[in-house]
């Protein structure tokens, strides 16, 4: 089922393309192909420049926001990465996560409390804000 887009300057329509982006990856996905994301931000951080413990970081970042997405709901979650000049950043949404504060938060449980924890320890940019498609995480990290 994993839908796979790879993009250069151009974004689908409805997208909001940055003027200094310089690549776009998109990935559709579910619970059993959190494997093949960990490889999709793997290739996606090395083509933008970034190695060792920085690289590490930001596949674990993206792999933890997978499986939080995933956590507790049915289905596929949405991930985009995309790179401004020393920043790789990810979005990822999902239905199965859910908001920091509100209805669900005790039911969140402490794997999510951790994941979201571990974010912000290993990025630059954490930001979670509610949507249509459940709660979407962003994150940046820096290049170099």
């Amino acid at each position: 089922m994993m839908n796979t887009w790879l993009r250069g300057w151009t974004a689908s329509e409805g997208e909001q393309l940055l003027s200094t982006m310089s690549s776009l990856a998109k990935l559709r996905f579910r619970r059993q192909e959190i494997p093949a994301v960990r490889r999709f931000a793997t290739v996606f951080g090395i083509r933008a420049g970034m190695a060792g413990g920085r690289l590490a970081d930001f596949v674990l970042a993206v792999s933890e926001a997978a499986a939080c997405a995933l956590s507790h709901g049915a289905g596929t979650a949405r991930l985009r990465l995309w790179s401004t000049g020393t920043r790789v950043h990810c979005e990822i949404s999902g239905e199965g996560m859910r908001p920091v504060d509100g209805p669900g938060r005790a039911e969140q449980g402490e794997t999510d409390t951790l994941r979201r924890w571990l974010l912000k320890q290993l990025c630059d940019h954490v930001s979670l804000e509610p949507g249509p498609y459940g709660v979407t995480a962003r994150f940046s990290v820096t290049v170099v």
